[in-house]
C-alpha cells in the first residue's frame, strides 16, 4: 500500500540506515569477488552446491533426529532425546552432520576417483 510504501522509503529506512550501508559494502564485495573469479565459474559451483545439499537431504534425511517435535508416546521420548543429542551438536545445531560428512566424503572420493582415473 502507499502508507507503507512511504515508510519504508521514510522512517524505516531512516532507522536501518547502518543495516543498509553494511548490505551495500557487503553486495559490492561480493559482487567485485564474483567477477575475479568469474561469474559462470561461480554459477556453475552454486549450482553444484545445490545438487549436493539437495543430495544430502534426500540421504540424511532418514538418518537424522530433529530435536523437536518430540514423539507424544512416552516410552519413546529417553531413546528420541539421545538420538537428537547424537545427531546434533548442541540443541538442534548442526543436526545430520555425521550423514553430511559421510555424504561429503563419499563425492571427494568419487571426484578423486575420476581425476586419478583419467
Amino acid at each position: 500500500t502507499p502508507k507503507i510504501d512511504e515508510y519504508i522509503r521514510g522512517d524505516y529506512q531512516s532507522a536501518n540506515k547502518d543495516d543498509y550501508l553494511l548490505y551495500n559494502a557487503a553486495q559490492r564485495s561480493l559482487d567485485k569477488t564474483i567477477d575475479a573469479l568469474g561469474r559462470k565459474r561461480v554459477e556453475e559451483n552454486v549450482e553444484l552446491l545445490k545438487s549436493l545439499q539437495q543430495q544430502n537431504d534426500e540421504q540424511c534425511a532418514s538418518k537424522t533426529t530433529m530435536p523437536c517435535p518430540q514423539p507424544e508416546d512416552e516410552s519413546m521420548k529417553k531413546e528420541h532425546k539421545r538420538l537428537a543429542k547424537e545427531s546434533c551438536y548442541k540443541s538442534d545445531f548442526g543436526c545430520g552432520h555425521a550423514c553430511t560428512d559421510e555424504a561429503l566424503a563419499d563425492y571427494a572420493e568419487k571426484e578423486w576417483s575420476s581425476i586419478t582415473s583419467s
